[in-house]
């Protein structure tokens, strides 16, 4: 029997579908009366190749798996790519794969002949509750995350759900982080909806996924259609992000996925928080035993320098006037942006997160 599609429109300055469904047909429907042109990792082209890259007469540009590959070489590559089989304007590029795919092919659609067509399949969870929703489109230069990219909205997503179960564990659990960031920042509901169900989630049960894939994007969405170009409430889903970052570049991108870095950044921000006297010990008791449970880390190696990510932070995008700017918790389901806080508190809160 088939499942019911899902599908949430994103009201923004270019409006746009997101289905949520199980089963590729639905996708090659859509698109397959389109030109597209491809573009996908070495992992993903390799599981995929004859299920869904093979169904379509055109041609697949794939680049080597990992955010190693998001850089302005693998830009070029895809330019030349859509040159050479003459895409042009009306034409469609179509990432498939997690959140380095999309980032990057959305960001050569924005600057292809100044802006083509741009179709997301995010295939892991991570892409599918937070990268491939609002238009941040990315490539990391000289050791700093995203710093340089655009607001590029796409002409849909396809969420397929069935793409998860080829996802590794670790790259699974990792996008838990992004999705109890939601419930930290503005869905309590989504959050006792995690905690009451821990086996299921280990289980990869489908309807708790797709509700929680639901519920994520629509709170995602809630935030984008209102601050599109984040110059105000959309900072709210940077929690733990500034963090994150620059436990990411100091690590040379080599140590944690992206979802673990933004678990350890979460609580350093809510160390920020208790320290400002907005929330309770017991908050931080509370979230880091749920990160625990879904096998995500807590903990930065303690020979990490404070220092240096002090100074990576520095150079973060989210910055303005020089200042660092945090998002801060008075509780789960509630937030508030903060730029009231000294180098001293910033570091106390990393070395509070360091393992022993």
């Amino acid at each position: 029997m088939s499942q019911r599609i899902i599908k949430i429109d994103v009201k923004t300055s270019k409006p746009y579908p997101v289905y949520i469904n199980e089963g590729f047909d639905f996708i090659y429907e859509n698109l397959k009366d389109r030109r597209c042109f491809f573009v996908t990792d070495s992992n993903l082209y390799r599981l995929y190749k004859s299920s869904v890259f093979e169904k379509f007469s055109t041609e697949v540009c794939v680049f080597e798996a990992g955010e190693e590959s998001k850089n302005y070489k693998t830009l070029f590559e895809i330019y030349d790519f859509l040159l050479k089989n003459r895409a042009d304007r009306s034409s469609y590029l179509v990432g498939v794969g997690g959140g380095v795919v999309g980032d990057i092919a959305g960001f050569a659609a924005s600057s292809y002949m100044r802006g083509m067509g741009l179709i997301h399949i995010p295939t892991s969870l991570l892409a599918m509750v937070d990268s491939s929703i609002g238009g941040k489109t990315a490539i990391n230069y000289g050791g700093y995350k995203n710093i340089i990219g655009s607001f590029y909205q796409p002409d849909a997503v396809f969420v397929d759900v069935n793409f998860l179960k080829t996802l590794p564990g670790r790259e699974y659990f990792s996008a838990f982080a992004e999705v109890i960031k939601y419930g930290i920042i503005m869905d309590s509901d989504l959050f006792d909806y995690i905690e009451e169900h821990i086996k299921e989630i280990k289980n990869k049960e489908t309807g708790v996924l797709r509700l929680i894939i639901e519920k994520s994007i629509k709170d995602k969405v809630e935030v984008v259609e209102d601050d599109e170009k984040e110059s105000s409430r959309r900072a709210i889903l940077n929690l733990g992000h500034t963090f994150a970052h620059a436990i990411e570049s100091i690590t040379d991108y080599k140590v944690y996925l992206h979802g673990e870095a933004v678990a350890i950044g979460i609580l350093m921000a809510l160390r920020l928080s208790l320290n400002k006297g907005l929330i309770e010990e017991s908050t931080i008791g509370r979230v880091e035993a749920l990160l625990k449970k879904l096998h995500l880390p807590t903990k930065i190696d303690s020979n990490i320098s404070s220092e240096r990510m002090f100074e990576i932070m520095l150079n973060d995008k989210k910055n303005r006037d020089m200042r660092l700017h945090f998002v801060l918790t008075r509780g789960i389901g509630s937030s508030i942006i903060s730029q009231a806080i000294v180098k001293s508190e910033v570091i106390e809160a990393i070395d509070a997160q360091k393992a022993d």
